[in-house]
């Protein structure tokens, strides 16, 4: 057996098989075990296919063999075409063959119901137990377009195969998967891999996605995804793929909450599990698509390998309305629609007196007749202007073979001078047009908003490849102590256990009588914040549980009747632990910092800023633990509030440095807690002003059951 050297090391008997048999080969091309063998013959795949089906000495010209144990030579894939019931056998037979994979078209497993879970369950086992990886079941193929494997049985690429190109699909999903190849075709788009998981009971997207990152011919990585079985993995491949240089463009399919929430974590009832992997996905350089219209666009222009120098985007237009609505789009997408600088407008005044040139620039129509000025004012916008990307607008003209003739000399010298330049052509053109312009460098959209959000994608991925290596997490401080399982810390036990992990925490003290506050407060100092302490009281403002600006002795005294008056009549059955006596914070921005374990990726951490911001707007972010102080900064500068920090009527800015350190050393901190941590709330976490630090003035930590 191939010893395994790469996360993706299994997945080369899918993608690069040198031999290929199949369980259930049919005569009849259009039946299920039929079409993988006239699509490798179709294809040209050179290396020996090998039908078994017992009832027959040849199928579609190819000798056929009654069992896996009568080929005598060695198979890397077997392809299973045969009903659920029989799936068993085929699996046990390539283990006893030694294959190194096997793929399994056949449904009815745990897509269907439990007793197809438990068989799916048992042919897995099989399959580990003899070493050979197993892909589906109820997948749909896998292609490699450069050895001519077209491994499926869909009959969407009868009439138009995929040809050779650079970019590489991974679906977990079949139909979705197929459904893709088939748009490339019609787009026109050049393919290198594709495999589809199905129900991905062994070998899973993330190991498909871990061979394709590092696969020479791949330059560009589509994904549909519907679940992430094993996030390390998957994350990993990312970045293997970002420090490649390769984008990566993911669909995620369902949207929905995350079942299951802490009633007594804020940070647990804003974290969706859309927002999480959304998160995620961010924090990894991954573009996420919302449509698969976007996921096709995006790969299409990565194919191109044009990635814009800077986010400002020059527009060209023969119509000055659909120049406003590109600028509109543009704006809303984030990127830059900078005016003209003056000399470059003037210089295209001179050429145009009629044209309108602050950006976008209206040429009119009237510029077909003056094709020569193409060049010259593409220059101006990409030199003069410093664009990274350029929008040009020319309606259906391409399609009259005698003007756009005259343009198209024009837009190949453009083409050719620019090539850091991101360029688009925005036009009805025929499909030899198209081919030609695209031939050139230029990417061709008959509706241009669509080549927006291309350009936000591509402004993405090249900040994303000249981002340096994932920072290292900082260490675990050696004072800090693992939480208890099944336990919810009250307040002061909470900022003990933060405190000791590096987090600050103002001054404070539990006490249980008045003689002992008024002795606390002379330890601690005035001004004092006085709190009802009890793990059974989350939200303690609720109920009046908290006494701000005690400034005396007799404050203190006063504070803690009330308080644990407050605590009798308002929650009569809470667990008193004492009252809690701080050192009041003043000044500074209030934030949240927080922690919720997600299911899938862990514990995450949340930032975001105080009062309405987090309440109303629920301007949070999130990132998965750990992560290190660059990637905290890129979190904490992600918020819409963000300009609160940096000071504003006359604040002064905030001490943003120790607000980075806290969320790293807090990621820190709950990664080493991995599963036995269930939330924590900082909140507020108060950020003074520049050089005088950041403080925990309230939390509360809750642990897993188990």
């Amino acid at each position: 057996m191939t010893e395994v050297t790469s996360p993706g090391a299994r997945a080369r008997a899918f993608l690069n098989p040198r031999s290929i048999a199949i369980i259930g080969a049919s005569a009849d091309e259009n039946k299920i075990g039929g079409r993988p063998i006239r699509y490798l013959k179709l294809a040209g795949y050179q290396g020996p296919v090998y039908p078994i089906n017992p009832g027959r000495d040849t199928v579609q010209g190819l000798t056929s063999y009654p069992s896996l144990d009568a080929v005598e030579g060695e198979i890397d894939l077997v392809v299973i075409a045969v009903p659920a019931q029989d799936v068993l056998a085929a699996v046990q037979a390539c283990v006893a063959k030694r294959v190194q994979g096997a793929m399994v078209f056949s449904s009815g497993f745990a897509e269907v119901d439990d007793e197809g879970r438990a068989l799916q369950q048992r042919i897995v086992e099989i399959a580990r137990q003899g070493g050979v990886a197993l892909l589906g079941p109820n997948c749909a193929g896998t292609f490699n377009t450069r050895i001519g494997l077209l491994a499926t049985f869909t009959s969407g690429i009868v009439d138009k195969p995929p040809r050779v190109g650079s970019i590489s699909l991974v679906s977990q999903s079949g139909a979705f998967g197929i459904h893709m190849i088939v748009l490339a075709a019609e787009r026109d788009l050049g393919l290198s891999l594709c495999l589809t998981s199905g129900n991905q009971a062994d070998v899973d997207v993330a190991e498909a996605l871990a061979y394709v990152a590092e696969d020479p011919d791949t330059e560009v990585i589509a994904i549909c995804l519907e679940g992430v079985r094993d996030p390390d993995r998957l994350l990993a491949a990312f970045e293997v793929a970002r420090l490649r240089r390769k984008p990566v463009i993911v669909l995620k399919l369902g949207r929905s909450e995350v079942g299951a929430q802490a009633a007594a974590s804020h940070t647990a009832s804003l974290a969706g599990s859309d927002d999480i992997f959304e998160a995620v996905m961010r924090q990894h350089h991954v573009y996420r698509a919302h449509s698969i219209d976007e996921l096709m666009d995006v790969a299409y222009a990565c194919s191109l390998k044009r990635y814009p120098v800077n986010d400002k985007v020059g527009i060209i237009t023969v119509s000055g309305g659909v120049g406003i609505l590109l600028a509109d789009q543009a704006e809303e997408a984030g990127l830059d629609v900078a005016e003209m600088p003056a000399a470059s407008q003037a210089a295209i005044k001179a050429l145009l007196p009629f044209a309108a040139t602050r950006n976008p620039v209206d040429v009119t129509a009237q510029v077909i007749t003056h094709p020569h000025l193409v060049g010259p004012m593409f220059e101006h916008m990409l030199t003069g202007g410093c664009y990274g990307s350029a929008i040009a607008f020319f309606t259906h003209i391409a399609r009259n073979k005698e003007l756009f003739g005259k343009l198209l000399p024009h837009f190949e010298a453009v083409a050719k001078k620019h090539t850091d330049r991101f360029l688009v052509l925005s036009t009805l053109a025929s499909a030899e047009t198209r081919q030609h312009l695209e031939g050139l460098g230029y990417a061709v959209f008959e509706d241009p908003a669509r080549a927006i959000k291309v350009i936000r994608a591509l402004v993405h991925f090249r900040a994303a490849f000249d981002a340096p290596a994932l920072e290292a997490s900082a260490t675990l401080a050696a004072t800090a102590l693992s939480v208890m399982p099944g336990v919810r810390y009250d307040e002061f036990a909470s900022k003990r256990l933060l405190a000791l992990a590096g987090i600050p925490c103002a001054a404070e003290e539990v006490v249980t009588s008045q003689s002992a506050a008024v002795q606390a407060a002379g330890r601690i100092g005035y001004p004092l914040v006085m709190k009802i302490v009890s793990a059974d009281i989350p939200h303690k403002s609720e109920i009046g549980g908290v006494l701000l600006n005690i400034t005396n002795d007799a404050d203190v005294k006063s504070g803690y009747a009330t308080l644990m008056e407050r605590a009798q009549t308002r929650a009569a059955s809470a667990r008193i632990a004492g009252i809690l006596l701080a050192h009041q914070v003043n000044g500074g921005v209030e934030t949240i910092l927080g922690v919720t374990r997600d299911p899938v990726f862990g514990p995450m951490v949340m930032f975001g800023l105080g009062g309405v911001f987090v309440e109303v707007l629920k301007d949070v972010t999130f990132r998965r633990a750990p992560f290190g102080r660059d990637e905290a900064r890129r979190m904490i500068r992600e918020v819409k509030g963000y300009a609160m920090l940096q000071g504003v009527r006359g604040a002064p800015p905030s001490d943003e440095a120790a607000l980075v350190d806290a969320l790293s050393l807090l990621s820190v901190y709950a990664a080493a807690q991995g599963d036995a941590l269930a939330s924590i709330d900082i909140n507020p976490f108060i950020v003074l002003p520049k050089g005088e630090g950041a403080w925990a003035v309230d939390a509360l930590i809750e642990s897993s059951a188990s």
